[in-house]
């Protein structure tokens, strides 16, 4: 990496088996950031090559939840302003910019920043349902921001006001419709786990009444109708995630519950 002209900013990512997306996040940030930090879970792919070419600091650990995954790789970054990104995730133009922009200008400490994250699925971005431009706080300094510990759905908690900045922070996700079933299926067991440590008890109406009302939300309310195949695919399995959720959870309050091993990339 070019440190003449990068930031003293951190990128901190956590992976495993990344190598679709990883060298295009990486690019995105290499001319930005001067230190990049990649927590690793036991990548058997090129994952690291990929990182060694990029001059990342790299550190291995056991995956126990994305909160305390995500939490450990804050903690490693060198300087204080963090940008958080997934391995599936990378910065166009006009959002490195704007974080250029933001950090030269010496914002204040306490400033968190979102990022306009947009999904690509089934090869075509998400124009609707949501999807498009959805902010993500990413950009923060870490002496005032923390990471929850929950399993799936973590959220960065900041003392501060949260500016959305100009940009797109791509989220090419899904390599395939083989690809997301998999992560739908090790996220929502690590859902059932998050919800069955907080007492949550499922009923008939969790499993039914919410399939019905989630799909008719994305599909209509949403619009994802207006973005075809892939808008209706994903609407219907944005509908069957809580049906699954709720489902393996009363199978673990029954005793027949499946506890995986993380086993997809990030």
């Amino acid at each position: 990496m070019n440190t003449t002209t990068n930031l003293s900013l951190s990128v901190v990512l956590i992976t495993l088996n990344a190598e679709r997306t990883l060298s295009q996040t990486l690019t995105s940030v290499s001319s930005l950031a001067d230190e990049i930090v990649l927590i690793d879970s036991g990548s058997t792919d090129d994952t690291l090559t990929t990182a060694k070419t990029f001059g990342c600091r790299v550190f291995h650990r056991l995956f126990d939840g994305f909160g305390p995954q995500k939490k450990f790789a804050i903690e490693q970054a060198t300087h204080d302003w963090v940008l958080l990104l997934d391995a599936d995730e990378a910065l166009d133009p006009k959002l490195q910019q704007a974080i250029r922009e933001t950090l030269t200008h010496a914002p204040d400490s306490h400033a968190a920043f979102s990022l306009p994250r947009s999904l690509v699925f089934m090869g075509r971005p998400m124009l609707h349902g949501g999807e498009n431009h959805r902010p993500v706080v990413r950009l923060f300094n870490r002496q005032h921001t923390h990471m929850t510990n929950a399993l799936v759905h973590e959220t960065l908690m900041t003392s501060g006001p949260v500016t959305s900045l100009k940009g797109t922070l791509w989220h090419d996700s899904y390599g395939s419709l083989h690809d997301y079933i998999g992560k739908m299926n090790q996220y929502t067991s690590l859902n059932a786990r998050q919800s069955e440590r907080v007492g949550r008890r499922p009923g008939p109406l969790d499993v039914s009444v919410r399939f019905v009302f989630k799909f008719l939300k994305v599909y209509f309310v949403k619009g994802s109708i207006l973005d075809g195949l892939p808008g209706f695919v994903w609407a219907f399995f944005s509908a069957v995630y809580p049906v699954l959720k709720y489902t393996k959870l009363y199978e673990q309050q029954v005793g027949q519950g499946y506890s995986p091993s993380p086993a997809m990339s990030y």
